[in-house]
């Protein structure tokens, strides 16, 4: 039930609508409250110049120009969002358009336009113009200093726009992204699983639906297991792409396998149209990359914003380095195992970190100098052979790309960066444990 609701949460925080929409509200609820103030000003703030203090016809050519001002910047900022957006999907990558929605600063910055709009109308409309009428002062006050915040607004909001569009903050944004991720999702250290019991044959589960798997509820799972005395056994997690017909979930015993299980197992699924990174631990590593590949290409041919994906990746991989893999085995209350899944193991971290951005610049040589800089800067962290093999496989996989590609000195580099590399990794690398010994404890 809690990553359901962190799923919903993540879409709700990645609408464009919701925070406008509460600020919008919050404005008419605010306007309401000081109109039934009533008209007039205190007399102990009537020497404040700030508070407008005219009459009732000049009170609404004044809110009229003002709203019909806020329309028109509002219109703007709109049109500037629109055009950032544009730029972004063609240059970075649709898929990171999430990105820009989701920020924070440009959802407020929408609320506040709208809600001085809606404020400006309450107000508006409660004003009589005839002089019999009464005049909310202390609301044309605050309505007008709304617009007077609006006003700098916008110039700081173009210079946030102006910034987003900068490749080095969108690496920056989406690793720092990641690493929130990382540290939400993996343990601090690697658990021993416990050995699940031998199974027997078991009855499949199809989820019945094309898409990709977001969001996964273990407990519910657990807990369906438990009710029904049996093992579920994921083969797909978040992240992967299913189709409805597909062998998904197995059961065991298969005798366990009730209608109300299917049903309470495929609920336990959500699976939509695109990958969130709810729980799907290589969703930034797969948007950095696409950000280092678009580079790559030869519309862009933009070598700078590759090297710094790369050196983003080789912060993020030390990071999940240093922490333990998800649990692939989760246990009930009274420790029997009832759900064994699969998980992004380190192998496929590090080919998901390195393999397009080797494929798309093996003909760039300075590419293929920072991937060997990289895996050298996480050559400490590699205190496994789970980690210290696939990154010595990758090295020998760019050597060979910088072989067929490079001649003279780029040649002589690659081969030097290939050497300190793999220095770092096997010098580095502590003594593994007998495999024969580790059976036989």
């Amino acid at each position: 039930m809690i990553e359901r609701l962190r799923h919903y949460g993540d879409i709700l925080r990645a609408s464009l609508w919701l925070v406008p929409a509460l600020m919008g509200m919050t404005a008419v609820a605010i306007a309401i409250g000081l109109l039934t103030l009533g008209t007039g000003i205190p007399d102990s703030m009537a020497a404040y110049w700030l508070l407008y203090s005219g009459k009732p016809e000049v009170a609404r050519e004044l809110l009229s120009a003002l709203l019909s001002g806020m329309i028109t910047m509002t219109s703007l900022v709109v049109s500037i969002t629109m055009v950032v957006l544009t730029l972004a999907a063609g240059q970075i990558g649709p898929r990171l358009i999430q990105n820009f929605i989701r920020d924070r600063v440009t959802q407020v910055v929408l609320g506040l336009f709208l809600s001085d709009i809606l404020y400006l109308l309450v107000v508006l409309r409660n004003i009589d113009g005839s002089d019999d009428g009464g005049v909310p002062h202390l609301a044309v006050s605050a309505g007008t200093m709304l617009t007077v915040l609006c006003l700098f607004t916008l110039l700081f909001y173009v210079h946030k726009l102006a910034r987003s569009i900068i490749y080095d903050t969108v690496v920056s944004s989406v690793a720092s992204d990641l690493r929130r991720t990382v540290q939400r999702l993996l343990p601090e250290k690697d658990a021993v699983p416990p050995r699940p019991a031998p199974c027997d044959e078991a009855a499949w589960i199809e989820l019945g639906r094309d898409g990709y798997v977001q969001t996964v509820d273990l407990d519910a799972l657990v807990e369906t297991a438990r009710r029904a005395d049996a093992v579920v056994r994921l083969e797909v997690r978040p992240g992967h792409f299913v189709i409805a017909a597909g062998r998904h979930v197995a059961v065991h015993p298969a005798e366990a396998c009730s209608a109300d299980v299917r049903e309470r197992v495929c609920a336990a699924f959500i699976i939509g149209s695109e990958r969130t990174p709810s729980q799907d631990l290589e969703y930034g590593i797969h948007q950095l990359v696409e950000i280092a590949t678009r580079a790559l290409s030869p519309g862009l041919n933009d070598i700078f914003t590759a090297l710094a994906v790369i050196d983003n990746l080789s912060a993020s991989l030390g990071h999940i380095f240093g922490r333990g893999l998800e649990p692939s085995v989760l246990c009930d209350q009274d420790g029997a195992v009832r759900v064994v899944r699969t998980v992004a193991d380190r192998r496929g971290i590090i080919g998901a970190a390195f393999d397009q951005i080797r494929q798309a610049g093996a003909a760039h040589p300075a590419v293929l100098i920072r991937l060997l800089d990289a895996i050298g800067r996480v050559a400490p962290c590699a205190t496994s052979a789970d980690i210290r093999e696939p990154l010595l496989a990758q090295m020998d996989m760019i050597r060979e790309a910088g072989r067929n590609s490079a001649v003279g000195r780029d040649a002589d580099a690659i081969e030097q960066r290939w050497r300190q590399a793999r220095a770092g990794l096997v010098d580095g690398a502590g003594p593994e444990p007998s495999p024969r010994r580790q059976r036989t404890d």
